[in-house]
């Protein structure tokens, strides 16, 4: 009996062994799936912003690749708790290319700054999904078309910086109801039609510029409430 015993343990230790490393997998599994479903979004978003941009003269996106976590791609700050992308920074790098419609996926979004560029093309409609956007800054590009109506979307804007770029059409009416907006600046672009009187709705507006816009007709009464 005694010349068993040896054996027996030896047995119980295998299995123990493997249920041990069993567990340590599923648990891993089920960890890395939960960080997928939480993060996934933000990722492939981010994949879709550099797959639009045709030229990286300064290297900005080198990093964006999978040998680091997305939250430490350049340009890229992600909130401590829950790792979803909040800022995206991209300034002065000379990227030329169009912004991606994914962008809009990006729902914890509170800053977009994309200032002194070569970005071309219409804004993305999608901008209008990110009601968490409090900076929307996309200064001295070269975006064309109109200035998205649904941007009424982002419900929490506070600087709005479209200037310096080739927008054309009226300003939009839905703009007045963006009622946390502190500075608005579209200047420098191709905008017609006069200034909306409705944008004096916007009592929290400290600084709102329209020089070098063609845009005729008088300064409405209702700007000085």
């Amino acid at each position: 009996m005694n010349s068993k015993q040896p054996i027996c343990l030896s047995s119980f230790s295998f299995v123990d062994s493997l249920l041990y490393v069993l567990v340590l997998f599923l648990t891993s599994t089920t960890i890395s799936a939960s960080y997928s479903s939480r993060n996934g979004t933000d990722y492939q978003a981010l994949l879709k912003i550099k797959s639009m941009i045709t030229k990286d003269p300064y290297g900005a996106l080198t990093s964006w690749n999978d040998s680091i976590h997305f939250c430490d791609w350049a340009g890229v700050t992600c909130g401590k708790r829950h790792r979803r992308v909040t800022r995206l920074v991209l300034q002065f790098q000379g990227l030329e290319g169009s912004l991606s419609p994914h962008v809009g996926n990006l729902s914890f979004l509170h800053v977009l700054s994309l200032f002194n560029n070569s970005f071309q093309g219409p804004i993305p409609v999608e901008l209008g999904h990110l009601f968490r956007l409090r900076s929307l800054i996309l200064e001295s590009n070269k975006f064309n078309g109109v200035i998205p109506p649904n941007i009424s979307g982002c419900s929490n804007l506070q600087v709005l910086d479209l200037s310096y770029n080739k927008l054309v059409g009226h300003i939009p009416k839905e703009i007045s109801f963006l009622s946390k907006l502190s500075y608005v600046s579209l200047g420098d672009n191709i905008l017609t039609g006069g200034i909306p009187p409705y944008l004096g709705n916007i009592t929290s507006v400290e600084m709102f510029s329209v020089v070098g816009n063609p845009l005729g007709g008088r300064i409405p009464d209702t700007l000085g409430h």
